[in-house]
């Protein structure tokens, strides 16, 4: 008898821990979303740039994305969304060594290879499609952003650099992310403070910015996107950061672009975002403002209407 109470006991363990496994894998936001929480960090011994995170499979639907640079290096994390029937081993196999061929050609001053490499690339890479992500974030720094999410696979990677050129998720900063035929019936965030709209002429901007927790939504607008459309991204500027650094590091087809050391993370302090989406998309995410020098960015390609200024004061408008 006292063996059978024992067996029963340890079956009322199990369920409660599995509940609670259950409970913690299943977060939400304060307004009912699912939350993914992610950590950026960073093995120096050896010499592993990694994303950390409970989660691997979720719910169709509107979910927010915590991004959270344990690192002391600048990141971000992009998902790529696979076409059926490919895996993350294939996109790592036959179209990740292309980009990174490009990037060690860039830093040997190849531009023309560096552009001719692409044709390596496989036919189904037309079909892998860009669907956002947490925009750049400095060492230290938290940001959510908030994204529909389609069932289906999808990568999480970081394509920030190492000095010699090296992309970050050959050094392993790639993951995994499941997201169910499930959906959640949850609605997207709701009454911006800003709007941001992308469009073949640049970035356009309405709202007024004060000091404080601000809901930016972004909406996707281009016609005619290259390889890389515009994102948006958002910089704390300091009182001898020059905007011409911040524009030559962001570009992408600069071969000392996006790289970032521990030394030297970036010309600037980057607090949040959202990666690029094809026209039609919208994705959410919030900033914290505190007065001072900030700039709206995109990250390729750099010009007035994808580099804006703006000031955050007690009585700021913008």
């Amino acid at each position: 008898m006292r063996y059978f109470y024992q067996a029963v006991l340890f079956g009322i363990l199990f369920v409660s821990l599995l509940s609670c496994t259950e409970k913690k894998e299943k977060k939400t936001s304060d307004d009912g979303r699912t939350l993914v929480e992610v950590s950026a960090i960073y093995e120096a011994e050896n010499d592993r740039h990694l994303f950390k995170t409970e989660t691997d499979t979720i719910p169709a639907g509107w979910t927010t994305f915590r991004f959270i640079n344990q690192s002391p290096m600048v990141h971000f994390l992009f998902f790529d969304y696979l076409p059926k029937g490919k895996t993350s081993e294939d996109l790592l196999s036959e179209i990740s060594p292309v980009f990174q061929e490009s990037s060690y050609l860039l830093m040997e001053g190849k531009q023309d290879s560096a552009q001719e490499v692409f044709s390596k690339l496989p036919d189904w890479f037309g079909k892998v499609v860009f669907r956002g992500g947490a925009g750049f974030v400095s060492p230290g720094q938290t940001t959510e952003t908030t994204l529909f999410m389609k069932p289906g696979s999808y990568v999480m990677e970081c394509y920030i650099k190492t000095a010699d050129g090296t992309f970050h998720w050959t050094k392993g900063m790639t993951r995994d992310l499941h997201v169910t035929s499930d959906t959640t019936e949850v609605q997207p965030p709701q009454s911006p403070s800003v709007v941001v709209t992308t469009t073949d002429d640049g970035l356009d901007i309405e709202g007024e910015i004060s000091p404080g927790k601000h809901l930016v939504k972004v909406q996707f607008n281009e016609e005619n996107p290259g390889m890389i459309a515009r994102d948006v991204h958002i910089a704390k500027l300091g009182e001898n950061d020059n905007p011409e650094d911040i524009k030559s590091w962001i570009d992408f087809n600069n071969a000392q672009g996006l790289v970032s050391t521990a030394e030297d993370p970036a010309p600037t302090t980057f607090i949040g975002g959202t990666h690029e989406m094809p026209k039609g998309n919208t994705a959410y995410f919030t900033v914290e403002l505190e007065p001072g020098r900030y700039a709206w960015i995109s990250e390729q390609p750099v010009s007035k209407a994808t580099f804006k200024e703006f000031t955050v004061s007690s009585e700021s408008e913008y």
